[in-house]
């Protein structure tokens, strides 16, 4: 991004206000009289007791359990009180492809024990703990640890985020130290690694966050079946989010080539059989462990009428 210098940006602020289409909203401070329900209020909000933004924002200089969103105690200096507002009562109508929660939509509070489930009164209170600055107390949760799961003697699931399986990943332990992550939303083997389990945090939005406990072996999150009209000279790579551009360049990019997750049934000792399809051909996916070191991957497909579809095993340095 361009430095355009201080003289050319004096007078925006206003300029943007002045042309600014959202309607003004009132979030005053509290009285005397309401302060404490009011601070107590924003506090229980941002908690594990309430809607655990925490979970996902940096708060105070301190990092989230979970993912390293903006710090949330900045907020007061960063938003007028109508942008706040707005954006909180429907996150993804001004920023598509966000992860976060509604917890107001059509403006009703998700959150009914706080603030007497008050949508108006909720972000009041929210506002006002913002406004408070680095004097503000930590919510509840906030130095919370993550937790490890181990696998005795049945195999063990877990869904959740990962860096090693994206946003809907899911981990499968088996007894014995053999264990892989899943991309449920691309349909790919992400990981493979040999040890203890993994640890996970389940302070963060739906089933938390997991990790491996050790070293991964990371394999590519594209889409790993094909349908031969879009195949090409080079296979179609998900699309890349960073930290400067966190929001999904593509959503849509697993449904456009065919994949459609369908779910997994449990079966011996727990083992699941995923269900996905690439185009109108259903396919199921399975992994057992063949010996200490071998764990092996099989397929059935169901089809209509006969197709053929490209399937790419792995890529890159293994």
């Amino acid at each position: 991004m361009p430095q355009f210098g201080r003289t050319a940006l004096e007078g925006l602020p206003e300029v943007l206000v002045k042309i600014d289409k959202l309607p003004q909203v009132d979030l005053p401070p509290p009285n005397r009289q309401e302060q404490p329900m009011v601070r107590n209020g924003g506090h229980l909000l941002l908690g594990t007791d309430g809607l655990n933004c925490i979970s996902c924002h940096n708060y105070n200089g301190k990092e989230s359990p979970g993912m390293k969103g903006y710090d949330l105690i900045l907020t007061y200096q960063r938003l007028q009180p109508g942008w706040f507002y707005e954006f909180m009562k429907n996150p993804a109508k001004h920023r598509p492809g966000i992860i976060m929660p509604n917890y107001w939509p059509d403006g009703k509070a998700v959150q009914t024990e706080i603030m007497g489930g008050d949508t108006h009164e909720q972000l009041r209170s929210l506002w006002h703990q913002f406004s408070l600055g680095r004097s503000a107390r930590d919510p509840k949760g906030l130095q919370s640890k993550p937790n490890k799961l181990e696998v005795a003697d049945k195999v063990r699931v877990y869904r959740g985020r990962s860096r090693v399986a994206g946003f809907r990943g899911l981990a499968v332990g088996f007894p014995g130290g053999l264990n892989y992550a899943f991309n449920l939303e691309n349909g790919a083997l992400s990981a493979i690694w040999k040890g203890e389990y993994l640890t996970a945090n389940w302070r963060s939005q739906g089933a938390g966050d997991f990790n491996p406990s050790e070293r991964p072996i990371q394999l590519a999150q594209d889409v790993a079946f094909l349908r031969p009209k879009d195949s090409g000279l080079k296979w179609p790579l998900k699309p890349v989010m960073t930290k400067e551009n966190p929001v999904n360049p593509d959503p849509l990019y697993p449904k456009n080539l065919g994949y459609a997750f369908r779910g997994y049934a449990l079966g011996k000792n727990g083992n699941p059989t995923l269900r996905y399809l690439c185009g109108e051909i259903a396919i199921e996916d399975r992994f057992e462990v063949k010996s200490e070191k071998i764990l092996k991957r099989s397929f059935d497909f169901d089809a209509k009428k006969p197709g053929v579809l490209h399937f790419r095993a792995l890529t890159g340095q293994i």
